[in-house]
């Protein structure tokens, strides 16, 4: 992982202790809004999900930070050989570059088995697309959904 010094921006592994500020940044209404998702998901549903996806090993998530800042999180789940990516910035540090910076961060903590991150949004979801599409990711037409791929291993 990244040096964590003061004005350093890096990714840490997501614990049951970022529950409240993942839970706030996905009940956000853009977030809902760009999410395949709409509904507000209740805390309890949402400690259940993630102490889950946080014992699963072929689940890699993470915490972004800017300093002391948490300003989003990144998961990765990988099937053989390929890994989705869905992330979240903070509501108050979006439109700063962050969810280019998320994704770059997330190819380098991938082992060498994830050949392929995909990272699949809503046609209307602008701002992830234009994220990926910076970041070197190839999009592909999936019904009402656009799937976005790059191969980082060989």
């Amino acid at each position: 992982m990244e040096d964590r010094s003061e004005n350093k921006i890096f990714l840490r592994r997501a614990t049951m202790e970022d529950a409240l500020d993942i839970l706030r940044w996905r009940n956000d209404e853009t977030s809902r809004a760009n999410s395949f998702t709409k509904d507000v998901i209740d805390l309890d549903s949402h400690k259940k999900w993630l102490s889950k996806k946080l014992s699963q090993k072929d689940c890699h998530m993470f915490i972004m930070m800017d300093g002391q800042d948490k300003v989003g999180n990144i998961r990765v789940d990988v099937t053989d050989d390929a890994g989705e990516i869905s992330y979240l910035i903070a509501p108050e540090k979006r439109g700063r570059g962050y969810g280019k910076k998320i994704i770059a961060l997330v190819e380098k903590e991938m082992p060498d088995e994830v050949k392929t991150l995909m990272g699949l949004t809503l046609k209307t979801n602008d701002a992830s697309g234009r994220c990926f599409l910076a970041s070197g990711y190839t999009a592909s037409d999936a019904e009402d959904a656009l799937c976005y791929s790059k191969r980082i291993h060989e």
